[in-house]
């Protein structure tokens, strides 16, 4: 049993628990443990593997040319001790601290299917019987409370007393034997769900990530016809409120709390494009905000992507991430928001704002650390306004790797004339929501 945790690289803190062996590594989709980031970063395809020796853990290198290397050693083959780190390929590469938690779990090739994977129900026969057999052999309640009875029913003539103990002992059997064989049973599906029996692995990430970095000017000039600004038409006052662009040929994404809060101004919905002079526009016919997002929350625990629906072709869409992309995502990596603060935001004639940053973290809701592949929030420091809201966040590669939501408040206490009072202050870190959230809203 062996627990393997991403120290650097693409998937840094993700950890997995393996309870067989030998356990497959590489950049490869199939093996056991699947590192992000692939040749450029010195992974091969097929790069080593951690095998069961004489009672002991080794990793074998595959033949790769960038290396394995164990306590900075490079090595072909390495006895593994609990806390070695790995380093797939060198200095700056992919490195896995192995953690050795016990000896694989050995299972029979008949109890396998043909991927060599085990049902639930099947690792909780195979550990229930490995429990018993530890216990010394197989389940004997049942002859004991025979036996019982048996010496019970010789003495009941003579005596009737010990008769009436004999029950009370049978009884008393049977419920300690049942009492066994339960917590065996629930010791068994503890074990199994511990070892990770039955749970199918995280899959593969669809798609792949591009090789071509773009500049920021090159990635404005070909989005810039794909953002737009959301507005209400109040006779012939236009209000500008939120940022939003085209992901489909009538389909614009922008932030929940823009849909649910920008109709309280009054007026028809509208889009402005982008740089069009105000010449084009669309009518919005209607909106949808993520079905579990919470208007009044104070906390970045809630969903906030929305999406409209508009009456005509939009002429341009902006591409989004694919699943490889998202999970490549990392802190430091350059991130870019186009849209319009709320200070220049002009919606008579809109003209987008660059904005540059980085990627400060990447976490679930309520702010808390996750693995990759469940990522929902985007800590960045790109210089945003209330008019951001909305705007798409782009990768390197030009493809948009989430939505701006909102700013990151610092509270701090001060004294003012002699009183404790709480200050609010805005911090460097702006929020966004991962984009694939917006996979979960319903088309408005």
């Amino acid at each position: 049993m062996l627990r393997l945790t991403h120290t650097r690289g693409p998937w840094a803190h993700a950890a997995q628990e393996i309870g067989h062996a030998p356990v497959r590594i590489g950049c490869a989709p199939g093996n056991d443990v699947l590192v992000a980031g692939g040749e450029r970063a010195g992974v091969m395809p097929n790069h080593a593997e951690i095998r069961w020796i004489d009672g002991g853990y080794r990793i074998i290198d595959l033949g790769t040319p960038t290396g394995t290397f164990v306590g900075g050693a490079r090595v072909r083959e390495s006895a593994l001790r609990s806390g070695d780190e790995v380093a797939l390929g060198g200095a700056g590469s992919v490195v896995l601290r192995v953690e050795i938690l016990g000896p694989p779990v050995a299972l029979p090739r008949e109890a396998m299917d043909a991927e060599g994977r085990v049902d639930l129900a099947t690792a909780q026969r195979l550990v229930h019987a490995a429990v018993m057999d530890a216990a010394g052999g197989s389940d004997k309640s049942d002859a004991i409370v025979a036996q019982k009875v048996a010496q019970a029913t010789r003495r009941g003539a003579r005596l009737n007393m010990l008769l009436g103990i004999g029950v009370m002992l049978t009884f008393v059997a049977v419920v300690v034997a049942a009492a066994v064989v339960y917590r065996s049973r629930e010791a068994a599906s503890i074990l199994a769900v511990e070892a990770g029996l039955g749970n199918r692995p995280t899959p593969a990430p669809v798609g792949t990530v591009p090789s071509k970095v773009m500049s920021g000017r090159e990635i404005y000039e070909q989005n810039r016809g794909a953002l737009y600004v959301l507005a209400y038409l109040n006779g012939r006052r236009i209000s500008g409120c939120c940022s939003a662009f085209a992901i489909d040929k009538d389909l614009l994404v922008t932030n929940a709390h823009c849909v649910t809060t920008c109709a309280e101004r009054g007026g028809k919905p509208v889009v402005v494009q982008n740089e069009s002079g105000g010449k084009v526009q669309f009518d919005v016919v209607a909106q949808r905000a993520h079905p579990v997002y919470k208007a009044q929350s104070k906390s970045a625990d809630t969903p906030d992507v929305g999406l409209l629906r508009v009456k005509g072709s939009l002429p341009v869409k902006i591409a989004v991430a694919s699943d490889a992309e998202l999970r490549a995502l990392g802190a430091g990596d350059d991130v870019y928001v186009l849209g319009f603060p709320g200070r220049v935001m002009d919606p008579v004639s809109p003209s987008a704002t660059f904005l540059m940053g980085h990627v400060g973290r990447l976490m679930g809701f309520d702010e808390q650390p996750t693995t990759p592949d469940k990522v929902k929030l985007i800590l960045h420091d790109a210089v945003t306004r209330g008019g951001n809201s909305g705007s798409p966040i782009f990768n390197q590669y030009g493809h948009v790797v989430g939505v701006h939501a909102a700013h990151v408040d610092e509270e701090a206490d001060v004294s003012i004339g002699g009183q404790k009072t709480t200050v609010v202050q805005s911090s460097p870190f702006r929020l966004g929501m991962r984009i694939d959230l917006v996979r979960e809203v319903p088309k408005p």
